[in-house]
């Protein structure tokens, strides 16, 4: 075949698609033309040039239809989710395009409709819905142990990659083949899910999971080494159509080594570029292809972030995240959030005053929001450095959070109130409901887990054994990630927010269930209220309350399997009423919607339930700054356990005042925290009511959990007589934030003084060390100083249940000897300060086996 005739082959086929292709495209194709030319004569001895010619022709031209095709379908995605967009923000925010387009990305508490299903809400509900799936699936089949030990990795990575390949599973352990089979089940689901948000991903044979990629261990690596290791475990399946091997994956490991492949990853802009970018998958790891799952493992226990096992959900993770993004943003989200901000600012073409505050909330707090949701605040700009930084950051984490379960009871105010504010039972009923769950364990049955998995809400103690945790930010080593998991783990924190999270969620699933014979203008107000902050309106709400229920511990629940049986025709009906035409794939889509609105629903209020902070609290903490960056670690040092606190003000506080129907004044220079509380209550919808008892519910837990860890101190309660003890209290139950033990003159509950409480605990762990360092110069005793710092950075040391008896056995005797009377003046010290003295004094009682202080 001569080069003109090919040429005229490939661009009558790209006519025949519906354009004529440019000189650039053209030249791009032929590049792809001579590549596939080589490869296929490598692989076939026996085929001549021409023949090689004339099926790379046929493919290439195929190709370039297949193409035009998808650039169609994205374009027009594209469109749609960008009208969609302008249309929400300026049908139900034209008062406030801030506040819409934050609600839009992060969501906000402001009582309007879709105000909290956000594009960050998407992303959680479909990877926390896929997760979630996954441990259920594993859990009933009775595979859980097997996976969470480890030992068969490399057995179940071979049976992905020989099912993949459709080879003979022999000499593989039933178990490894039953895991590999639920993890293909689930990729295969997410891939699809993709697929319809406008990806083009093929099924690639031998696919294992997503690979991970460690950037601070292929960075110290460097090229040279990385290649040379990489090298004989890969298949040639890698290089097909690539001349120049060491270029290809010096750009492959440049992409790695920069935490590229850490950002929500979507397919190709809209603009047609030949086929090459046809290859470019959803996640640039798939570019790698390994000879065997041997070979994959071997790989991924040398540059992995994790096992297979973590790896493998930290690909459904990312999935969920991509996935979420295109459907609300389409498949070239960062271009149509631009085109939809261009759009929407043309709207103050007339109004210089307003377009100003327009552009500064798109460069600022918007901008801000946009690099949660799209995954850039997880990029490390320098890896060492921020490895470094976030292993720093979990030690003092192991270090200083050994009693904070006993600082959590709070937690049930909030299940509580959050389950009251959605119209559910009143907040004694809630509390009863929630102790009993924490009273009995927080153990679920096999239905019940089912239920929580179908809403996507699932076990942490469970997934801890298993994952890492991928959050956005975690930049954490494999061994330091497991020590931490292992810690909270011990110091039961992961066992409570459980049990808190998932009481939470079954008590959602029921009310809807038990109101499923209310039409939607008989539902409680408050019900009502809260599903349409996430788009439930009348029809899709006769659409789920007429699906089937399921039972369990003698109660109905209202769950997502049930969307499978709402009626086509009720469907038809629906999309009839909106002016939708009635195709396959509009029922097939509203059908996914509703799932995922009512998965949104659970996943979103539980995070209410048992506080956890959320994107929009990231982006307020983080202020878009990346890891590895001077201004971004500073930031993440100086927020270290104050996420909590934020979260408290931002979501609790938040839903109380704004979440009845006040809508927030706009920062300014008018504006004043003290007169928009004011009003904020003044609105007369319940506002002074909620905040009340929540600020008294709160307290009375404040003084719960200090007398437990006074108890546990060996001291006695403080007396409540005192105004001071009912204050402490406010400020423990999480009220007024971190501060309040500072305040209060008892430095502040991570052990640290004022640098330690606003600049954060390593702040002040460095205080400290320069004042042993400035102790030894002016030649004073540094011995009892130095001890107390290094008691409090030593991981696992302050676990609330060894801790007293380590000090009443020994640690005491050691620091009266080191400085002696410092024993009788700490008893001094709470007895002046707190009004308390100790159930068992330490000056006098404790245990001296050494005889040190005798």
């Amino acid at each position: 075949m001569t080069a003109n005739a090919c040429i005229e082959s490939v661009q009558k086929a790209a006519l025949d698609a519906g354009r004529e292709l440019t000189t650039e495209e053209l030249t791009q194709i032929f590049e792809d033309f001579d590549n596939r030319v080589l490869a296929l004569r490598s692989a076939d001895d026996m085929l001549s040039n021409e023949a090689a010619a004339l099926r790379a022709a046929d493919e290439l031209g195929n190709e370039v239809k297949l193409a035009a095709v998808i650039e169609r379908r994205n374009a027009a995605l594209n469109a749609r989710r960008r009208a969609e967009a302008i249309g929400y923000i300026r049908n139900t925010w034209s008062d406030r395009y801030d506040l819409g387009l934050e609600s839009f990305l992060v969501g906000t508490n402001v009582a309007r409709a879709g105000a909290r299903r956000s594009v960050a809400a998407e992303q959680k509900q479909l990877s926390h819905g896929y997760i979630a799936g996954f441990i259920n699936d594993i859990d009933q089949a009775g595979l859980t142990k097997t996976l969470a030990r480890g030992d068969q990795d490399t057995d179940i990575a071979d049976a992905l990659w020989r099912l993949g390949m459709d080879r003979p599973l022999d000499g593989l352990s039933d178990d490894a083949v039953a895991i590999a089979r639920i993890m293909q089940r689930y990729q295969d689901a997410t891939r699809v899910d993709a697929n319809r948000a406008g990806a083009f991903i093929r099924k690639l044979p031998g696919y294992i999971v997503r690979q991970s990629h460690d950037p601070y261990k292929i960075t110290r690596a460097g090229f040279t080494q990385w290649r040379d290791e990489i090298l004989p475990l890969l298949d040639e399946r890698t290089f097909t159509g690539v001349t120049d091997r060491d270029s290809m994956l010096l750009e492959i490991y440049n992409g790695l080594a920069s935490g590229t492949h850490l950002k929500a990853a979507t397919s190709e802009p809209t603009g047609f570029k030949g086929p090459r970018n046809l290859s470019k998958k959803v996640s640039q790891e798939r570019v790698l292809h390994f000879r065997d799952g041997v070979s994959w493992d071997q790989y991924n226990r040398v540059y992995g972030t994790g096992s297979l096992r973590e790896s493998f959900l930290g690909g459904l993770q990312g999935m969920g995240d991509s996935t979420g993004l295109m459907r609300r943003l389409g498949t070239n989200p960062e271009a149509n959030w631009k085109m939809m901000l261009d759009d929407l600012q043309q709207d103050f073409r007339n109004d210089p005053e307003a377009l100003r505050r327009f552009q500064i909330d798109r460069n600022g707090m918007l901008a801000k929001r946009f690099a949660e949701v799209d995954g850039t605040t997880r990029m490390a700009v320098n890896n060492i450095g921020a490895r470094v930084a976030s292993n720093v950051r979990a030690w003092q984490s192991m270090s200083k959070l050994g009693g904070a379960l006993l600082s959590s009871f709070a937690d049930l105010v909030n299940n509580a109130t959050e389950l009251r504010y959605q119209g559910v039972g009143n907040v004694f009923t809630n509390m009863g409901r929630s102790m009993g769950d924490a009273i009995s364990g927080g153990r679920r049955t096999a239905e019940q887990k089912e239920i929580l998995a179908g809403m996507g809400v699932f076990f942490d103690n469970a997934r801890g054994e298993v994952v890492s945790r991928f959050s956005a930010n975690d930049t954490l080593g494999g061994k330091m990630s497991r020590a931490q998991r292992l810690f909270f783990k011990l110091n039961g924190l992961t066992w409570w927010t459980d049990t808190m999270r998932s009481s939470a969620a079954m008590a959602m699933s029921h009310n809807l269930a038990a109101n499923k014979g209310s039409g939607w203008a008989q539902l409680n107000p408050d019900t009502r209220r809260v599903l349409e902050m996430f788009e439930f309106d009348e029809g899709r709400w006769d659409m789920i309350r007429n699906t089937a229920t399921r039972e369990a511990d003698g109660r109905e629940y209202m769950t997502t399997q049930g969307v499978d049986d709402i009626p086509r025709e009720q469907i038809e009906s629906y999309l009839i009423r909106q002016g939708r035409t009635v195709i396959d794939a509009a029922v097939n889509e509203l059908r996914e919607e509703i799932r995922g609105q009512l998965r949104t629903y659970i996943t979103d209020r539980a995070s209410y339930a048992a506080i956890e902070p959320d994107a929009r609290t990231r982006s307020m903490m983080q202020w878009g700054t990346r890891p590895g960056t001077y201004e971004g670690e500073l930031i993440r040092f100086i927020g270290q356990f104050k996420s909590f606190p934020v979260a408290i003000l931002q979501k609790t506080m938040g839903r109380e005042l704004y979440g009845r129907g006040y809508t927030p004044a706009k920062y300014g220079s008018s504006f004043m925290p003290g007169r928009e509380l004011i009003k904020a209550l003044s609105n007369g919808n319940g506002e002074k009511q909620g905040v009340a008892q929540l600020m008294l519910w709160m307290t009375l837990f404040g003084y719960g959990s200090m007398a437990a860890k006074d108890m546990v101190k060996g001291r006695e309660p403080r007396p409540v007589d005192d105004p001071k003890t009912w204050a402490a209290a406010m400020m423990q139950g999480g009220a007024l934030g971190i501060y309040g033990d500072f305040l209060l003159g008892e430095s502040n509950r991570f052990g640290g003084g004022i640098i330690g409480t606003l600049a954060g605990p390593t702040a002040g762990e460095f205080e400290a060390a320069v004042g042993v360092l400035q102790r030894i110069r002016d030649g004073d005793d540094v011995a009892a100083t130095a001890f107390r710092v290094g008691l409090r950075n030593t991981p696992f040391m302050n676990l609330f249940y060894t801790r007293q008896a380590m000090d009443y056995l020994f640690l005491y005797s050691v620091q009266e000897a080191m400085n002696p009377g410092s024993l009788r003046r700490m008893e001094r010290y709470v007895e002046r300060e707190n009004n308390q003295s100790f159930l068992l004094s330490p000056a006098r009682d404790h245990l001296d086996p050494f005889g040190l202080s005798r």
